[in-house]
Order: structure tokens, then C-alpha cells, then sequence
């Protein structure tokens, strides 16, 4: 390889999307360099274009269904579903329809074609206010890229001779399979997300990878040298002497800490005064069931239902719903299976099916509001879980409730729904558990008065943040003043744990709070015994949980009490982990 004069040292902040530190060359993967402007947009056969499109998908779908194999022979069925999602999408009729269309109403050549439906497509979803499915509009761009390499017979070089670092403007989930594992350090690209199917296949794998939102992969060079922290999202480009054996320090101590909390893996989540703690975790595709079992979760406690909403812009049918819910109840053998029921509105707009003109969408017509003005579409989701609670312990989860109202009405349609199941023989269950999650101020506050009318509530702490403080979650300019530190909240949470108690019935909380590690001696200290988190977070949440007492947990709550301030307790927070689980540095 040819020499290169040292760079200067270039130090960027982008997004961590999957633990770890690598430090390693450059590998830059470019497998698409297309100008279509300069393709021929006019079509002079249109059957032979059609026949051409048909025969790229097919090949396509062969090449995702090879990957999916070789997935599954080198990681289990970690990833089958990411790719059976994209094999999908590619045979769904309506898209094969919408093409062929193209093709023959506007003349137009295969490549344009594909190229034109599937940008109109990801620019759909790449317009999104909600952080996971903008994320969506990546899976797309990488579809149309697949599409049409197939046309245009290209091939992609997935050689690697060296423990390399790769850069890349984006990342199918295929491009990460066939890649050799033993050779790839991390990942860095442009685009995507934490939750975008690369990212969580990297997590899977147990590559540290980074977004970095600046067209690196313009930038950098095959002979730079990289240091890809996935743990702060920080990429260093060319770095000196003393970054490097900073960051080796660094990435030693990382391994350390993993080994340790890897080694409590079948360990009880157990406070040192023993008192059991539930452990759950929240998903929303059907493959994280996967990561549920590895890192021994006592179950799923949220299910976000909307992605398979909002992932192809319909309804799915009955059977599409539960096809998935009976691969998750099956998959927990017996464990706890909450499910949400669809919670569209908001930031998670559905073209034809939700409002986008509404002024102030939080507040608007959304999650439950939603569903009880559609209960033809609530209903059919209710049936799906029904069906889907023979092969587990499944429970249903109705968001954004404020009222008794909401409740009753919701159990109207339940008992419908169960009739109707009844009627059809297609088995189900007799009954079910019906949960509300407590995410406004005025759940929080008739708390007391709804835990009456359900079997368990769970304390939804992102939305319950924002309406509280009246603060939007996705505003940036407003980011500062969202903190569920604040004392506004926590008294809410306290009220709905003293109600659940004084109900007899289970409490928990499934918002990102729950997996904040400063955050978890304090919801133990109010009352809970119940968190539901992202899968990866379990052994560090449980390291935790092993670490402390009860007691101390409680004396820290009454402590908090006498703050002002949310800085104030979260650095008190911070303090007491430091203080009682010294061997991790929290901060």
C-alpha cells in the first residue's frame, strides 16, 4: 500500500448506535456510484421493462434470502426477520402494481421507474417527524440501491483482507452479513439510526458503530486511520499517539466492564436486601424476541405495534398481525407478552389513515382517541392478539388513556372482539389482562381511580415527561427543558406506584427513564419492583439492581424530595451509584 503524509487529527461527534470502540484503517465500501441523470429514462420495450424490473426483485429477494441463510447458519435466528421484513416489502403487491404502472402509463424505463417510486417512498418516510421511521426511509434507499444494481448488473466486492474499519454512506443489513465478521472492527455512515436494521444487526454482532450525519464517506480515505467510539458517538479521524493510547485504555476497561456484567447473565435481578426486582424489555420488532432470551429478560413488557403500521404505509390484515404476535408469544415460552395497542398520531403519521393537518398532533387525534373512532381497525388488532394469547401469556396495553370512559369503551369492543373469535373457531382465549399506560398528568392524577377499572398500569415516562412539563420531545429547541428528572414528574410517578399499591395491582414503568442507570435506584426508592427496558440495557440495569439496598434506595427518594432542581437530583443520583457500585464510573 502506498505511504500517505500524516493528517492532523479531526475529532467529529455523530450518533452511537452500537456499543463498543474500534480502532483500525479505513475500509471505504462504495458499491453504488450511479449518476441516474444520465440513464435513459424512456422506455422502448415497456413488457421488456416490466419482465426486466420482475426479474431484478426476484433476484434481489434470492440474494436477501441467501443472507438470511447464512444468518441463520452463523448466528442462529438472530436476524431472520430483518430480512424476511425486506423480502416482503419487495413482493408486496401493491408496490409490484405501483411499478409496473410507472412502466406503462409514463413510458418509463425500469431503473427510472424504480428509482422514481422508491425515493417518492423514502422521502415519505425521511419527512417524519418520529425519529424511527425516518430511520425507515434508509431501509428503503437500500431496497431501490439492491433494485437496481439487479438491473443494471452490477456486483458488490465484500472483500475484506484486513481488521478493518467500514466506511460507508450506508449499510444494508445484507452488506453487514457478507462481510467477513473476523475482519470487520466497526461500522461508520452516514446515514441511518439506532433503530435502522443495520444498527441493530451491529448491536447483534457486537460491532461498535457510529452515524456520522457529515458525508464521510466523501471524506475519508482507505489510509486514514479511525477510531469509532459507539459508546459516545465519537469519530476521531488520523488520531495522535496519545488519543490512541487514550482510547485503548479506554476500550480495555469497556471490555472489562462487559465481561463483568456478561458474567451476571444468569444471575437473579435481586437488591442486596433481597428483593426481587422484574426485569422486562420493550420491542417492536418480532426478531428483538431474540435478544429478550439472550439477555434472560422476565419478559416483554412494551410492544410497540405501530412499526408494522407505519412500514409499509397500510393496514395490515388480521393474519399479518397475528402472525407476528404469535411468533413472540411462542418465542417467551410462557414469559410475560404485553402488547400496545397501535398508538398512531402524534409524530407516527399514516398517509390516508391519520391527520396530518392537525395544528398540535400530541394533542390531537392519537393512540386511544385514534382507536376508539376506528374500531373496525382496533377491533381486527384485538382479535390478532386474542388469537395470538393461546400460545403465551399475553397481555393488552392501551396507550394515552385519560378517562373510565376510555376504559369501558375499550372493554365493549374486547368482549366484541373475543365473540367474534369465538364465532369464527379460531381459538384465543376466554380472557385477557388489560392494562392502561399513564402518560398525562391527569392519568398520573386519577391514577387511583383507573387502577380500579384494570389489571395493571405502566408508566409511559417519555410522553408523561413532555406533557408534564409541556415540553416537546422532538423540538430541539426546547430539548434543554425535557428532563424526567424534573420534580414535577416524579411526583406524578409516585402518585401512580402509591396508587397501583393501594389497588393490589402490578405497576411498572416502560419509558426510556427506566433504562436511564442514574435513574434506577431512585424508582426503586419510590415503590417500583417492575422496569421494562431495551434488551441490551438488562445486565447493566441488574448489575445495578444487585448493587444496592431497598432501604438505601428509599433514603435517596426522601433526599431527592427536598430538591428544586432536576440537575440537583440527577447529580445526586449520579453520586449514590458512584458511591455504591464504584467498580463502573457512571456519570
Amino acid at each position: 500500500m502506498k505511504s500517505k503524509t500524516r493528517q492532523k487529527q479531526v475529532v467529529i461527534k455523530g450518533q452511537a448506535t452500537a456499543p463498543g470502540i474500534a480502532i483500525g484503517r479505513a475500509f471505504l465500501f462504495k458499491p453504488f456510484e450511479i449518476n441516474l441523470a444520465e440513464l435513459n429514462s424512456t422506455a422502448e420495450d415497456v413488457k421488456q421493462e416490466i419482465n426486466l424490473f420482475l426479474a431484478a426483485r426476484d433476484k434481489v429477494m434470492d440474494r436477501l434470502d441467501f443472507a438470511r441463510k447464512q444468518s441463520i447458519d452463523s448466528y442462529d435466528d438472530q436476524f431472520s426477520q430483518i430480512f424476511e421484513s425486506q423480502i416482503s416489502f419487495l413482493n408486496d403487491p401493491v408496490l409490484i402494481d405501483e411499478i409496473r404502472t410507472k412502466i406503462k402509463q409514463d413510458n418509463y424505463s425500469a431503473v427510472y421507474a424504480v428509482s422514481r417510486i422508491l425515493s417518492q417512498k423514502s422521502d415519505h418516510f425521511i419527512n417524519l417527524e418520529n425519529t424511527y421511521f425516518r430511520e425507515r426511509a434508509f431501509d428503503i434507499i437500500d431496497l431501490k440501491q439492491q433494485l437496481l444494481l439487479a438491473l443494471l448488473g452490477i456486483k458488490i466486492d465484500y472483500h475484506l483482507t484486513a481488521p478493518s474499519v467500514i466506511v460507508a454512506e450506508n449499510l444494508s443489513p445484507a452488506d453487514t452479513i457478507n462481510f467477513n465478521r473476523n475482519f470487520i472492527l466497526g461500522f461508520l455512515t452516514d446515514h441511518g439510526g439506532y433503530t435502522s436494521h443495520s444498527s441493530i444487526l451491529a448491536r447483534g454482532l457486537r460491532i461498535p458503530s457510529v452515524v456520522n450525519g457529515k458525508q464521510l464517506s466523501t471524506i475519508i480515505t482507505d489510509y486514514d486511520e479511525l477510531i469509532v467510539d459507539g459508546f459516545e458517538g465519537t469519530i476521531i479521524i488520523n488520531p495522535d499517539k496519545s488519543t490512541l493510547n487514550r482510547y485503548a485504555k479506554i476500550k480495555k476497561e469497556h471490555e472489562k466492564h462487559a465481561a463483568l456484567l456478561e458474567s451476571l447473565n444468569k444471575e437473579e435481578a435481586v437488591t442486596l436486601d433481597n428483593e426481587s426486582i422484574t426485569l422486562l424489555a420493550n420491542i417492536e420488532f418480532a426478531q428483538e424476541v431474540n435478544d429478550v432470551i439472550k439477555y434472560r429478560a422476565d419478559g416483554v413488557g412494551l410492544f410497540r405495534t405501530e412499526a408494522m403500521f407505519l412500514e409499509k404505509s397500510r393496514i395490515p390484515n388480521e393474519e399479518q398481525q397475528f402472525k407476528v404476535y404469535k411468533k413472540i408469544a411462542s418465542g417467551l415460552s410462557n414469559k410475560p407478552f404485553i402488547i400496545r395497542t397501535v398508538d398512531l398520531g402524534g409524530d407516527k403519521l399514516m398517509e390516508g389513515y391519520t391527520d396530518k393537518s392537525e395544528q398540535n398532533p400530541f394533542l390531537g387525534w392519537r393512540a386511544i382517541r385514534y382507536c376508539l373512532d376506528n374500531p373496525e381497525i382496533f377491533k381486527m388488532q384485538i382479535r390478532a392478539i386474542i388469537k395470538a394469547a393461546q400460545y403465551g401469556t399475553v397481555k393488552l396495553l392501551i396507550p394515552m388513556v385519560n378517562s373510565v370512559g376510555e376504559i369501558l369503551q375499550t372493554k365493549e369492543y374486547l368482549a366484541e372482539a373475543m365473540q367474534e373469535v369465538r364465532e369464527a373457531g379460531a381459538g384465543g382465549t376466554e380472557k385477557i389482562e388489560i392494562g392502561i399506560m399513564v402518560e398525562t398528568p391527569a392519568a398520573a392524577i386519577m391514577s387511583d381511580t383507573l387502577a380500579k377499572y384494570v389489571d395493571f398500569m405502566s408508566i409511559g415516562s417519555n410522553d408523561l415527561t413532555q406533557y408534564t412539563l409541556a415540553v416537546d420531545r422532538t423540538n430541539s429547541k426546547v430539548a434543554k427543558s425535557y428532563n424526567p428528572f424534573d420534580p414535577a414528574v416524579l411526583e406524578l410517578m409516585h402518585i401512580t406506584i402509591t396508587s397501583a399499591k393501594n389497588n393490589n395491582i402490578p405497576v411498572s414503568i416502560c419509558g426510556e427513564f427506566a433504562g436511564v442507570q442514574a435513574a434506577v435506584p431512585l424508582l426503586l426508592g419510590m415503590g417500583l419492583r417492575s422496569l421494562s427496558v431495551a434488551p441490551h440495557t438488562i445486565p447493566v440495569i441488574k448489575k445495578i439492581i444487585r448493587s444496592v439496598n431497598i432501604e438505601s434506595c428509599i433514603k435517596l427518594y426522601e433526599k431527592i424530595q427536598t430538591f428544586h432542581h432536576a440537575s440537583e437530583i440527577e447529580d445526586a443520583c449520579i453520586k449514590y451509584l458512584n458511591k455504591n457500585i464504584p467498580e463502573l464510573s457512571f456519570s
